[in-house]
């Protein structure tokens, strides 16, 4: 995951330069660091995470409405929401290009991490409204924060403000938005499959229509070729008739 390549920075096209809407659920191992700074992974510490990302254009860095999550952490039993614009989430130190939006999406839907080029970690003991990676972090607030190694340096690529949702059942909350996001994701495959019905049926009907242009034009053609050989056969009676005439008024 080399973000920093000349090749990543550089290579657009019409055919990659849009990102459509994601839905997402998924798991997620949350890291932490030891004494010495090294990052490890806790099978126990993990959140759950459901939500989507935003469609966008990658041609050029704007501000747009990026992502909209809710957030359940089992361990702690606490529910949270975050909807996020692009200036926000995104880190600056990072250029904006294809591949960063392409592997943030691929990290928050695969179900495994890997450690040695990228990590989750829920920082709530942000301090002093400071800019870190290009990023503004608040006092007292808690980010789930998706580092990248780029260039052997540790970069905050993405990252959620986490706002707390007061909910009695929040595990039952969250599965219902999970079954809501199932629900959309059900209903916009059937859009596209019914558009995709009738953009067929269209194409079908243009190809029908022209098939009919083709077979009334052969058709016609046939009558016409018939018709002159019908009529091309009675000239020659009719010259071959005046012939015999002429030949018996010579006599």
């Amino acid at each position: 995951m080399d973000l920093n390549d000349e090749d990543s920075k550089n290579t657009f096209d019409e055919s990659s330069s849009y990102f459509p809407l994601l839905n997402i659920y998924n798991k997620i191992l949350l890291a932490s660091k030891d004494s010495s700074g090294q990052v490890q992974l806790d099978e126990n510490n993990y959140l759950y995470i459901c939500g989507k990302m935003e469609s966008h254009t990658t041609l050029a860095k704007y501000s747009f409405e990026a992502c909209k999550f809710y957030i359940y952490s089992p361990s702690e039993n606490r529910l949270y929401y975050s909807s996020m614009r692009s200036d926000d989430c995104f880190s600056n130190a990072i250029k904006w290009n294809n591949k960063l939006f392409e592997n943030i999406r691929e990290c928050l839907t695969k179900e495994q991490i890997n450690i040695k080029k990228y990590y989750f970690i829920l920082n709530n003991n942000a301090k002093d409204s400071k800019e870190k990676e290009d990023l503004i972090f608040e006092n007292n607030k808690t980010y789930l924060e998706l580092h990248f190694f780029a260039k052997k340096k540790d970069i905050v690529a993405f990252r959620l403000l986490l706002e707390e949702i007061i909910q009695n059942d929040k595990d039952i909350f969250f599965l219902n938005q999970v079954i809501m996001i199932d629900k959309e994701s059900e209903e916009d495959l059937l859009t596209k499959k019914k558009k995709q019905f009738k953009q067929e049926n269209e194409i079908n009907e243009v190809e029908n229509y022209i098939k009919g242009i083709n077979d009334n034009y052969e058709k016609k053609t046939k009558e016409i070729l018939i018709k002159f050989n019908k009529l091309n056969k009675s000239k020659k009676e009719e010259e071959k008739q005046l012939k015999i005439k002429l030949e018996n008024s010579k006599k």
